[in-house]
């Protein structure tokens, strides 16, 4: 419990439905970044399907069956739910091919920081000039586990991926999407992939700063991947963070 305190859950509801009858499904990831922004992927908040709208992000979260999550005796603070105030994704956002897929949402009050809620670190200067091409990095959500019994995951899974060079992804989506520099080739291993309902979340890497330790850095979004997830040689395509820093910069308010 408390790892990945960071890690938010976007929740929807369907606007034909009386408010007082509405449920919310949660279906998409994203990260904390500052006290009042989440980050996600553009297809998370835009161009939803059946009168879907964005309606809650859910913070602080670990097993979706109770509140608060306990082990032992010892127990985290109860889940806390926001409201989305304004809802930001990339003016060059490519529905049919998923190109600049990212997102902000401005949440409706103020984060307030604990052990089991915070903000992971942005990327700085010395990660900024790395690929990560052979390097492993980490996923993390609630989405679906086993694609033989396709439901969401009660318990927040992780999984550590490889890095790989975009070509890998370029002959398996070429139907789909030509693969960008503004995207990252991830995974590839049998049984080991984000999956349905990953969507948005981060993929992170931990780097040692001598000054601070060592700290998680976002440096990807989960965006797509193959329609069985965890094919052999078939990766999954994530948004490449470092691309759109400046983005993300002007569009953080105070």
């Amino acid at each position: 419990m408390g790892s990945y305190p960071w890690i938010a859950r976007i929740g929807y509801v369907k606007k034909d439905v009386p408010e007082d009858e509405r449920e919310v499904t949660f279906r998409c990831g994203g990260s904390v970044i500052s006290e009042y922004y989440i980050i996600t992927a553009a297809h998370c908040v835009t161009h939803l399907s059946n009168n879907t709208l964005v309606s809650k992000i859910r913070l602080g979260e670990h097993n979706t069956d109770t509140n608060p999550d306990c082990e032992n005796s010892f127990c985290n603070d109860p889940y806390e739910e926001f409201e989305p105030a304004k809802i930001m994704f990339h003016e060059k956002y490519d529905t049919p091919k998923l190109r600049n897929d990212i997102a902000l949402i401005r949440l409706n009050r103020k984060i307030k920081f604990t052990e089991f809620v915070k903000p992971i670190c942005m990327m700085k200067e010395k990660l900024l000039k790395k690929n990560f091409i052979g390097q492993t990095a980490e996923v993390a959500g609630w989405g679906i586990y086993d694609i033989n019994e396709p439901q969401m995951s009660t318990m927040l899974q992780t999984v550590k991926l490889p890095v790989v060079e975009n070509a890998r992804c370029e002959s398996g989506y070429r139907r789909v999407s030509a693969v960008s520099s503004q995207q990252m080739c991830v995974g590839g291993k049998v049984g080991q992939d984000s999956c349905g309902g990953d969507s948005g979340g981060p993929l992170m890497k931990v780097d040692v700063d001598s000054d601070i330790g060592p700290r998680y850095y976002i440096i990807g979004l989960v965006s797509f991947g193959a329609k069985l997830c965890g094919e052999t040689n078939l990766p999954g395509v994530y948004t490449k963070i470092s691309e759109y820093l400046l983005w993300i910069l002007d569009h953080l308010e105070p």
